[in-house]
């Protein structure tokens, strides 16, 4: 009777592993997160304010939740050169307040965040940011400056 009980446990479990459902992208109005460090490149071109951007260095961590509230945080340096040629990174680092997830795998968050520019002039806080990421773009504004895509060449960002 015992061997049989086994038997059919095993079986029971066997058959739960193979008909569980598989994980798909989150779909917009369910919680998940997103998390990730990754080095992505900018096109030429891409700048903010007189510092030309070659590339976005991040790392998140944050939970979304269906209501649309986030919390975690965006941490980001920019780096590129100033109009002189003398390298520059901008730090940013933000608190997420709100986001969402799509059904196509995008994930969108927004905070306040503390901006650094590099340039020895003091820090700007209270500067409201908007990220729009996939598993291979991140795309950042910052204020009313969008700034162009950039795509991930190091690392990884993982939407849940």
């Amino acid at each position: 009777m015992k061997r049989i009980t086994c038997t059919m446990f095993i079986i029971l479990g066997m058959v739960a592993v193979l008909f569980a459902p598989t994980p798909t992208t989150t779909a917009a109005g369910e919680s998940g997160t997103v998390t990730g460090a990754a080095r992505a490149t900018f096109n030429a071109g891409a700048a903010l304010g007189s510092v030309a951007l070659s590339s976005l260095d991040f790392g998140a961590g944050m939970f979304i939740e269906p209501d649309g509230s986030g919390t975690g945080v965006f941490s980001a340096v920019l780096s590129g050169r100033s109009p002189l040629g003398q390298a520059r990174q901008i730090t940013i680092d933000g608190e997420v307040l709100c986001g969402a997830l799509t059904p196509d795998g995008r994930a969108l968050f927004s905070g306040t965040a503390t901006v650094n520019f590099g340039d020895g002039t003091p820090s700007l806080s209270g500067v409201p940011f908007n990220v729009t990421t996939t598993a291979n773009s991140v795309r950042l504004t910052l204020d009313s400056t969008m700034l162009p895509a950039a795509q991930l060449s190091n690392g990884a960002l993982e939407i849940k």
